[in-house]
């Protein structure tokens, strides 16, 4: 996905991303380590929805804050899916390593329903993860390590966002649980404990970015309604209202951060 996610917030001084063996590809989108040095300037950030799950620990001096919550040295925190975008600040003397999940993929090793966290940044128990960070050549062999420990057989819902991904959002729910044989309600639940937002939501996210992407390469003027009809809005307006919810932005007004970035 396209949006600025956990790991790219900041305007970057020192940035590592890996990934993770294949087996657990389907669940962990990747590994990564941000510093900023002393000579960094603070500056905010807008980070958008993508239905991905952050846990991550702040190693630094700083204490930037995150929608609000200030990020404690040798805390580790967990960010749970966002529904409208959110400011960050960023600040000197940062070091983060965390691990981005995909959709749905932090069901996989932890047993917590993000529907409990939507919105939100809490801290996070994890003695195991505590023990084995620290942003040296072996940390990703000791990330694959733990997270190959805890692969469990709970059934994930990967095939389902798989299917929405592959359709840009250009699918209901009804053609959803259609696909797959399941009944709507069962969607509703797996959604809601997997990611914390219903399947409907979820689609609208996985269209939201779809747009962003198109965004940065349209000519906003002359290519807005050409989007809209593409990506399955009824028209510009429909599709206007419905990125400045999950934005806070206009595509006019994105595209013109996009110009000056």
């Amino acid at each position: 996905m396209a949006s600025k996610n956990l790991s790219e917030i900041f305007i970057m001084v020192k940035y590592t991303e890996t990934s993770p063996l294949d087996i657990l590809k389907p669940f962990i989108d990747n590994y990564w380590v941000l510093e900023t040095d002393s000579l960094y300037q603070p500056s905010n950030q807008r980070i958008f929805p993508n239905a991905c799950t952050d846990v991550f620990i702040n190693l630094g001096s700083a204490v930037p804050n995150m929608n609000s919550v200030p990020l404690i040295p040798g805390i580790i925190y967990l960010a749970g899916t966002i529904t409208s975008s959110i400011i960050i600040d960023s600040i000197p003397n940062s070091l983060f390593i965390g691990i981005r999940f995909k959709p749905g993929g932090f069901s996989k090793f932890y047993n917590l329903p993000l529907n409990e966290v939507v919105d939100e940044v809490i801290e996070f128990q994890d003695k195991q993860l505590l023990d084995l960070i620290d942003p040296d050549e072996q940390l990703t062999t000791r990330l694959d390590q733990l997270f190959l420990t805890r692969l469990s057989n709970v059934n994930t819902i990967s095939n389902l966002t798989r299917t929405v991904e592959t359709s840009k959002g250009r699918i209901t729910v009804d053609m959803l649980a259609k696909t797959h044989c399941v009944s709507n309600r069962t969607l509703e639940r797996l959604f809601n404990s997997s990611i914390g937002i219903s399947p409907k939501e979820y689609i609208k996210v996985v269209r939201f970015q779809e747009v962003l992407k198109k965004l940065r390469y349209t000519d906003i003027n002359e290519n807005l309604h050409h989007v809209a009809f593409e990506m399955g809005y009824y028209d510009n307006a429909h599709l206007t209202n419905e990125f400045k919810r999950y934005a806070g932005l206009s595509p006019s007004e994105l595209v013109s951060l996009y110009k000056t970035a």
